[in-house]
């Protein structure tokens, strides 16, 4: 078990005032690892500002608890979107990380990269050197595998830890996958698999045991204790940045405007960017800075009364999250997380200890552990991949080939909705069917110019309509698994499902259940500004000097997969942009 002590932080008054040769805005997923990689060199200071304080308890490493974000004392913000006109005016409940660590402090821990097609189809759209052979290096400089390291294309030389542990609770619906023609791969995040696949899910766990998070593989205590030109102040809320233009009439970043995020919250602290000031604060957080420093759309800067510094109209547009509709099963107690933990007491508290002593059980696991994923346009009309499809269409570097829905399989209830006798009586087994893939989009906008109120967030769900027919097909799939669960004996017991498969009955369930899968993103997409992009081909803010974003915000579309992984790769990206221009300079 691990020996906690003080995290070597700098508090706001440290570091005001001071200049840095990089201020990284943000200390989560991206910005951990960006932090750690520019501090490499003696020669250049960092900055990491985040607003969220150091959470090192010994919950927050235990896996399957901490992914509990809905605990009121999960380390998270949480608020509503807009209403959606696309799920008739429904807001849906949203969360993000807040500690050091970001979102992969409470996220479900899965690493997984997408298909290569993902990327080579952004290369395709014109984003120079973001193809999969250029992305895959990045992605194995970060990872160490536990479970796959001598596989070709899996990392072993880097921090983050990734295993695939399994139970036996999933057993029934991997056997069955193969009826529907799905085959059952033995190694996610093999680039050479198809591109239909059931998979043991990677997860972010090391072989102790313990979550994995960015600040623990990126910034662990010893390695901030021993850069003495790496700086991190938590606690401390980014207000602003400091934006200047010069003679030439060109704008810069020059740094940033900081307040703490607790107790004298009106003291003003600012921290100087002798070279660049890289957002990593995330798909909401980046868009919403830029706004309240001046750079976005000019209408709705006047609309809130900030002076328009840059007039850049595809800030905070395009926002994209997953679009997932859960189906609820009940299930026999010993078969679900609710029921081992909360309906056999015994059982909780022998988890608990083979968890305690050696770091093994249920508690050392993700909630997730399996998932199919596969581009929805191969299903037949049994649900089944038909015995003809070519090795052309399942070809998963191609980019019209990217899988483009995914059903999870959780021993859980994914919702908020409470349900009597869980728990005591029965537990949940959840099909989570998600469109991957979303056409639909939508977009953020300042609620206030007070940088402490969240953004009005619509993530746009169903804004196009397109996005239905593969969420049918993923709906009609897990309906067929779970129908042949049922003809091996297993009692599943439906809960929570539509009444029928007609379109219309499906559309007004998934109206009905739809749910943030948590995963946003594209808010200040990589493209040109004419096509509503913020960022160039190497993160570079467009129209202003200084300033670079690395986060999700930054992605052309949300990638099909569980994000955490390209947001890793991109700060792994922006580093060796970062430097090369430094050694050049």
């Amino acid at each position: 078990m691990r020996v906690f002590s003080h995290y070597p932080t700098k508090s706001a008054a440290e570091v005001n005032a001071n200049s840095y040769h990089h201020i990284v805005v943000g200390g989560g997923t991206a910005g951990c690892v960006l932090a750690s990689r520019l501090s490499e060199d003696p020669q250049q200071t960092v900055l990491l500002i985040e607003r969220g304080p150091v959470v090192n308890s010994w919950i927050s490493q235990v896996p399957l608890i901490s992914s509990n974000f809905q605990d009121q004392r999960a380390p998270v913000y949480k608020w509503q979107s807009a209403p959606m006109r696309g799920i008739g005016g429904k807001s849906l409940s949203l969360a993000a990380g807040k500690a050091l660590g970001g979102t992969t402090k409470v996220n479900g821990l899965i690493y997984s990269r997408s298909a290569p097609g993902e990327y080579n189809a952004w290369q395709d759209a014109g984003r120079k050197n973001w193809s999969w052979q250029d992305v895959e290096p990045f992605f194995k400089k970060s990872e160490h595998s536990l479970s796959h390291g001598q596989a070709m294309g899996r990392g072993t030389q880097g921090v983050i830890l990734c295993s695939d542990k399994t139970t036996n609770i999933f057993l029934r619906n991997i056997d069955i996958t193969t009826r529907f023609n799905i085959p059952c791969i033995s190694m996610a995040n093999d680039p050479s698999s198809p591109n239909v696949a059931c998979t043991p899910q990677d997860a972010t766990i090391d072989s102790n045991g313990h979550r994995c998070s960015t600040e623990v593989a990126f910034l662990p205590k010893t390695l901030v204790s021993n850069r003495k030109n790496l700086s991190i102040c938590t606690g401390a809320i980014v207000t602003a940045l400091d934006i200047r233009q010069g003679e030439d009439g060109h704008l810069r970043a020059v740094g940033v405007r900081f307040s703490l995020d607790s107790g004298n919250v009106d003291h003003k602290y600012t921290a100087y960017a002798i070279r660049e000031v890289i957002l990593c604060a995330g798909a909401i957080v980046s868009p919403q800075l830029l706004l309240l420093s001046g750079i976005g759309p000019r209408e709705h800067l006047e609309e809130v009364q900030i002076p328009v510094l840059k007039n850049l109209p595809g800030v905070g547009q395009r926002l994209q999250d997953h679009i997932s509709v859960p189906l609820l099963y009940k299930v026999p107690l010993k078969d679900a997380v609710e029921g081992v933990l909360l309906g056999s007491p015994l059982r909780a508290a022998t988890e608990f200890l083979k968890y305690a002593i050696f770091g093994k059980g249920l508690l050392s696991q993700q909630v997730q552990q399996f998932n199919i994923t596969l581009p929805s346009a191969l299903l037949d009309e049994h649900s089944g991949i038909p015995s003809d499809t070519s090795e052309t269409q399942l070809d998963a570097r191609d980019p019209h080939n990217i899988p483009d829905i995914e059903v999870m399989f959780l021993p859980v209830n994914p919702t908020n909705r409470t349900f009597q006798g869980l728990g005591t009586s029965f537990g949940i087994f959840s099909y989570l069917c998600t469109v991957l893939r979303p056409q639909s989009h939508g977009s953020l906008r300042l609620s206030s110019s007070n940088p402490r109120d969240r953004p009005r967030c619509d993530l746009g769900m169903f804004n196009d309509n397109v996005d239905r027919l593969p969420l049918r097909k993923a709906l009609k799939l897990a309906l067929a698994l779970a129908q042949e669960v049922r003809k091996t004996g297993y009692p599943l017991e439906d809960l929570s499902i539509p009444e029928d498969t007609t379109d219309e009955m499906l559309d007004e369930f998934s109206n009905d259940n739809v749910m943030s899968t948590f995963h946003y993103s594209s808010s200040c997409r990589m493209d040109t500004e004419e096509n509503l992009g913020v960022v160039d081909d190497e993160l570079r803010v467009h129209g202003v000097a200084g300033l670079r974003i690395a986060d999700a915000s930054i992605f052309p579309r949300v990638p099909a997969c569980h994000i955490q992984a390209p947001v890793v790769m991109v700060a792994e990206r922006c580093a060796a942009f970062i430097l090369a221009n430094t050694v050049s300079t």
